[in-house]
């Protein structure tokens, strides 16, 4: 049977501001990002995931969306879109945008009607609750304890227009809809078929488990986890029963169009459990769903090892794992992994580009994870994060991990002109840390994940192949093998700056390692890792 795409697919996450600039005013564009895809080609990668670039304020960096069927004139325009499209399927590249659903702009023209007044037809499309008692005018107090994530303040924010607050848990300039309103969920209905009409293979759907709200909106009790949870157990603002349906509702019309088109969810939640529950069973709500608890996690073996463990166990049966260790809103995990000197920074980038890139499930890339890009340390004075701006000097904003991308090591790492000025600083162009120090060098993290990637797909076992856990994590080697047919692969990986000896019940033969050449052949018995190798092998 054929498996869909998205199963076998390797996808890169671009975030457009940083990935290239094609007309020299310091941010990224649609424009810049076609310049690239004969790169994305060369590097392997099947599929992209396309951050927003939506018309929007920019308040919260596209993520406040103002029309969702037209292109911010920073990121070019509606042509621009239409032409990524059509030439990413050229070079067989899918491509799935981002689906931004749980809130607007407050410059959104259904939120300037909804909140103009409480007549409006539009009023009831986003979440409200009176300032003032209607019938004694007695000042009402906020209706409950939710909080605005990026802000730190009451999620209720006033609209003296109608005498109202109305709710927006990021920013304030990010009004929640109300999903319970039929024409509401008629308008993003139509959105999604609008980009889906335009042949975009899917979508990577914004915090899905935000969607529907307590009908009671009751207060959340405290926890003592502050980030990210900021000090509230999360179970009347989030993860409530009827987003499933919500879910059901939008995987029928991807389902109505040819071609696999895919749903991936942001399940914002530590949780494996939670994240598995919206793939359903496998076939009517999501096909993918982000687990988030792998964003968080430092170097700890035997804790990524039941991190992957504990993902497959709660999947229901039908369900397909994905893996991501890096994005737009999480540190690099480059950075995350090396010690606190700095040190095995490399040898830890290849172990776990090996790990993403071989365990069961769709990898995410995140852009310039290929070249061990890290976080960069932005000072206060240029900080354009709202997380950031809130919280400082708490390293709680994600500027580090938004940072261009390093292509050259001209002065502005070929991102943009020399002459112009980054929309962020850039990364430490040493220690060959841009493309064009990787490109030629043959131990380069970049030519690892190339090969990395290259190996996966010529691979049933380790594209759709059965997973079986070796080592979890004792004396810090992961070791696991995928199995498919007569296929038999085992990776095994030494997480200590020390040597560790494994077993082979059988001869095998290196596919690719960090300190072994391609093709070597291993005997059967005892295995001596060298501290930090990434091992490949075919038995």
């Amino acid at each position: 049977m054929r498996e869909p795409w998205w199963k076998t697919a390797v996808f890169y996450q671009i975030y457009p501001r940083s990935f290239q600039d094609s007309n020299n005013d310091g941010i990224g564009d649609l424009p810049g990002i076609i310049s690239r895809l004969d790169y994305l080609v060369e590097l392997g990668v099947t599929a992209l995931w396309i951050s927003p670039f939506f018309k929007s304020p920019m308040d919260d960096f596209g993520y406040d969306i103002s029309d969702y069927c037209d292109v911010d004139p920073v990121f070019g325009n509606l042509e621009d879109a239409k032409k990524l499209i059509a030439e990413a399927h050229a070079r067989g590249l899918k491509l799935i945008f981002d689906l931004v659903i749980n809130h607007t702009s407050d410059q959104h023209p259904w939120f300037q009607e909804a909140r103009s007044s409480l007549d409006n037809p539009k009023h009831d499309w986003y979440i409200w609750k009176p300032r003032h008692d209607r019938a004694t005018g007695k000042k009402l107090p906020k209706p409950n304890n939710w909080v605005c994530q990026f802000e730190f303040k009451s999620a209720w924010w006033d609209n003296p227009q109608t005498d109202e607050w109305y709710l927006a848990t990021f920013t304030r300039h990010q009004p929640e809809v109300n999903w319970r309103n039929p024409e509401l969920k008629k308008a993003m209905f139509d959105v999604i078929r609008f980009w889906l009409d335009l042949g975009v293979d899917g979508f990577r759907m914004d915090v899905v488990n935000w969607f529907i709200k307590d009908p009671q909106f009751r207060s959340n009790p405290f926890t003592f986890n502050a980030n990210p949870e900021i000090f509230q157990k999360h179970i009347y603002d989030r993860n409530q029963p009827e987003t499933h349906d919500i879910c059901k509702e939008i995987r029928r019309i991807a389902d109505s169009y040819p071609g696999d088109r895919v749903l991936v969810g942001e399940i914002f939640s530590r949780d494996p459990d939670i994240a598995a529950s919206y793939q359903g069973n496998g076939k009517n709500q999501l096909h993918l769903a982000f687990n988030m608890e792998m964003l968080y996690l430092k170097w700890d073996a035997k804790r990524l090892a039941q991190a992957l463990e504990h993902w497959y166990r709660v999947l229901p049966q039908e369900g397909w794992p994905n893996f991501t260790l890096s994005n737009h809103d999480q540190p690099r995990h480059a950075s995350r992994f090396a010690d606190k000197k700095g040190r095995y920074f490399k040898q830890r980038a290849e172990i776990a580009a090996m790990m993403l890139l071989t365990v069961r499930g769709t990898p995410f890339v995140y852009y310039g994870e290929e070249l061990g890009m890290p976080n960069t340390a932005i000072p206060r004075n240029e900080l354009v994060d709202p997380t950031g701006i809130t919280f400082w000097p708490l390293p709680l904003g994600r500027d580090g991990e938004r940072t261009p991308m390093q292509w050259t090591r001209a002065k502005n790492a070929g991102f943009t002109s020399d002459d112009a000025s980054p929309w962020l600083r850039l990364g430490d162009l040493e220690n060959g840390a841009t493309l064009e120090d990787q490109k030629n060098d043959e131990r380069s993290l970049w030519n690892w994940y190339r090969s990395l990637i290259e190996i996966r797909k010529t691979s049933e076992a380790l594209t759709i192949g059965d997973f079986a856990m070796i080592s979890p994590g004792e004396n810090d080697v992961v070791s696991y093998e995928r199995t498919s047919g007569t296929e038999r692969i085992r990776c095994a990986l030494n997480f200590s700056p020390s040597a560790r000896t494994i077993g082979f019940n059988s001869q095998a033969e290196v596919i690719l390692g960090n300190e072994r050449a391609a093709g070597s052949i291993l005997e059967a018995g005892a295995v001596c890792l060298a501290p930090h190798e990434a091992l490949l092998v075919r038995f």
